[in-house]
């Protein structure tokens, strides 16, 4: 009779079949998270994209920024300088969730993918009304940065070169032009004025009360952003497009 030798796999190949498995689920693992986390970024971005073209269509209709945040303590930054003065919290300038209800959107249909969490806006009536809206945006492993869209941009304070005429001032510097919107605060270093007008063309200012001088500049730099960062406190920090200190 033929003798029948049964074949059995060795030590060494199944060690080897068991190495290319784990590898190949490790890459499948890793794909799949990536793309998890794309779709999720895809619909974080598409949300804020939805969410500020519907503010931009009631803003139309004159609804007040104010209507469309439900504040959230955590969210308010400190004393915010905007308008290059400080702001309390309160019709000037406020931050929290988003008030889904105020823009015509299901609540349901625009939160975070993963946390459920509703986005944040933070806003301002002064600057001709200005806002942010913030998401956490997944990067590698667990690391997450903030997304910020808006129509915000900080000002840096600026020496301000003008002729004056009592309560009227012309900036004499052509790279002045439009940096100052009415409810700014200007100064010359030992009193302030409030600018109630500005010409169309941003070249002619009217402040408060008479000035005399030929320079003024901005009283304080401009806060980098209007919402503060993780709404269970308050002072963790500015928001700000691709940084570390995330709205939610």
């Amino acid at each position: 009779m033929r003798n029948i030798k049964k074949q059995w796999f060795t030590l060494v190949e199944l060690i080897v079949v068991i190495t290319i498995l784990a590898i190949l689920w490790s890459i499948a693992f890793i794909s799949l998270q990536g793309y998890s986390s794309d779709a999720r970024n895809s619909k974080r971005s598409s949300d804020l994209s939805s969410i500020q073209s519907s503010l931009s269509t009631k803003q139309t209709q004159w609804s007040s920024l104010s209507s469309f945040v439900k504040v959230v303590t955590g969210n308010q930054l400190t004393a915010p300088f905007i308008a290059w003065t400080a702001v309390a919290t309160g019709t000037l300038y406020n931050a929290g969730e988003i008030n889904y209800d105020a823009l015509g959107m299901k609540t349901a249909d625009f939160q975070d993918p993963q946390s459920n969490s509703p986005y944040v806006m933070g806003y301002t009536t002064l600057v001709g009304g200005k806002y942010e809206l913030a998401a956490s945006i997944e990067q590698g492993g667990w690391a997450k940065v903030a997304k910020v869209v808006w129509n915000w941009s900080p000002r840096g304070t600026t020496l301000l070169a003008i002729s004056e005429s009592g309560t009227t001032l012309v900036l004499t510097n052509a790279t002045d032009i439009n940096k100052i919107q009415v409810g700014d605060t200007i100064t010359n270093g030992t009193s302030t004025w409030l600018v109630n007008r500005v010409s169309a063309d941003g070249l002619t200012l009217t402040v408060s009360s008479s000035l005399t001088g030929t320079w003024v500049w901005l009283a304080a730099t401009e806060s980098t952003a209007l919402i503060d960062g993780n709404n269970a406190t308050t002072g963790n920090g500015d928001v700000i497009d691709g940084g570390t200190i995330l709205p939610y």
